[in-house]
């Protein structure tokens, strides 16, 4: 199961598991040694398709830990566009060429309030064309943010399904995301990925379609439609978020159904034809099952875009390239990141013949026979015998590449995290190359005033907790932080 860490954020203790996350009882000590991170050429060159995914990558990678915490000018050199295709800025202008030899200058970076104090905090969203944030409560609300305050009332109230355990481990179900298609203005509709701990839906994990009612900060309490609905599992790695695409498609994450070594539901990561542990791509409008055209496979496949992960938690498409990169949530040895060039599919990301880049973590697992393993480009080593940087990290948070215009320095670098590690990072992709990482620390360490590190403004007590990395409708990014508030990057 998941492990216990006692963390204080605002004052009040918090028994925290390492949720999304690992199962088989052990502890990540912080008194263990350091762990190292590597990079590499995670991006597969081939056709896309069922299974096939192209030639296998380079093998080579950098090691993080010699090359991070250079401060913020210190051998680093610009970030660039980052990407497959990139040649022209997003919201910030202009990118210079990019670059991946280098870690990423990530320069000084603060976190800003938008809006704290709200419990169970997991995940937050806006509508196209909209300044308002959706706040998603793992509790089974949504709560409204807009004009600088918080509204009264629920937009969403879906609390009777769930009612969360308590105890020494964190519980990884309940309500994990919203997603508002690029035509919510006009039909309304919206979608919300939930783990119900109770009644008919009990551990399973299932996309609603809602529809917002006629005061425009009330949904109607009853879905219109299941989009789909997993046979029911263990009660962790849950997936959980859901994103429109850049093709107008809805992307579901999904777990590989719970226990140690994918052992509830052996070897669904790798069977196309199973829904787990896979990142679906949706058309909510087709008829069900709501496969959406030009997915690689057929038949009962038919709505799988890739597959072989293990907690695909957290995932993002860059608004310029339209490349994907997803954080996959490791057992209890490595963290990872996998990135897939714009408009491939059918990559096979290797779980459970596979942790991060390391085969026979979990012992005799294959990988579907005649595809091709797609590594990541990101792979933290957490085990207890760890020396880098990355060695306390629990629950990897996928991110963002920054596309936004307050923080230049940052523009074409993807920024991502840990549930708990007090590191974060950073990196540049270009095409087939990843760049070296930069660490980030979450709060400032005085002992080490030139490291990469997020000030606090605001009253802000210590950053402790990541749930989520969230993008506005401009390209700036904000952080889930500590379970109970919205936090925004800007300048120093």
């Amino acid at each position: 199961m998941m492990k216990q860490r006692t963390i204080l954020a605002f004052g009040v203790a918090l028994a925290l598991g390492h949720g999304a996350c690992s199962d088989d009882g052990t502890s990540s000590s912080g008194d263990s040694p350091q762990s190292s991170a590597s990079t590499g050429s995670g991006a597969q060159q081939g056709s896309s398709g069922p299974g096939s995914g192209g030639s296998t990558p380079a093998t080579t990678g950098t090691e993080a830990g010699t090359t991070t915490g250079t401060g913020t000018g210190e051998g680093a050199g610009p970030a660039g566009s980052g990407g497959s295709t990139a040649t022209s800025g997003g919201g910030g202008g202009e990118p210079t060429a990019c670059d991946a030899t280098v870690a990423p200058d990530v320069g000084k970076i603060a976190l800003a309030p938008v809006v704290t104090g709200v419990d169970r905090l997991v995940y937050a969203a806006q509508p196209k064309g909209s300044s308002d944030w959706y706040l998603v409560q793992q509790t089974g609300k949504i709560r409204v943010f807009t004009g600088g305050a918080l509204r009264e009332g629920n937009f969403l109230d879906v609390s009777s399904q769930i009612q969360l355990s308590t105890g020494m481990f964190d519980d990884e179900r309940g309500l994990l995301s919203i997603a508002f298609p690029p035509d919510y203005a006009t039909s309304g509709k919206f979608y919300v990925m939930m783990t119900a701990t109770t009644g008919a839906n009990m551990n399973r994990d299932t996309v609603f379609e809602y529809q917002r009612s006629a005061d425009p900060y009330v949904a109607n309490a009853t879905p219109t439609k299941t989009i789909v609905q997993l046979d029911s599992s263990a009660v962790n790695h849950n997936g959980g978020h859901i994103l429109f695409g850049p093709d107008g498609m809805l992307y579901v994450g999904t777990g590989d159904g719970g226990g140690g070594c994918n052992s509830d539901k052996p070897g669904a990561p790798q069977d196309p034809a199973s829904l787990f542990g896979k990142l679906l791509r949706l058309d909510p409008n087709a008829p069900a099952p709501h496969a959406a055209s030009g997915n690689p496979f057929d038949g009962t496949s038919a709505r799988v875009w890739h597959y072989g992960l293990r907690n695909p938690y957290r995932f993002s498409f860059d608004r310029l390239t339209k490349d994907l990169y997803i954080g996959d949530v490791g057992q209890d040895s490595y963290e990872e990141v996998d990135y897939v060039p714009a408009e491939m599919s059918g990559m096979n990301f290797g779980w459970a013949a596979y942790e991060g880049d390391h085969a026979n973590t979990c012992n005799g697992r294959a990988l579907r026979e005649g595809s091709t393993y797609t590594k990541p480009i990101f792979d933290a080593d957490r085990q207890r015998t760890a020396t880098g940087p990355f060695r306390d990290w629990v629950s990897v948070i996928g991110g963002y590449v920054y596309r936004g215009a307050a923080l230049p320095q940052l523009r074409g670098v993807y920024l991502f995290g840990d549930y708990t590690g007090e590191r974060m990072a950073a990196l540049v992709q270009c095409g087939a190359q990843t760049s070296p990482v930069t660490q980030i620390l979450k709060n400032r360490d005085p002992n080490t005033p030139n490291a990469p590190a997020f000030t606090r403004q605001g009253g802000l007590p210590n950053f402790e907790d990541l749930t989520a990395i969230v993008e506005d409708n401009d390209g700036e990014l904000y952080f889930v932080a500590n379970r109970n508030s919205l936090v925004k990057l800007v300048p120093e």
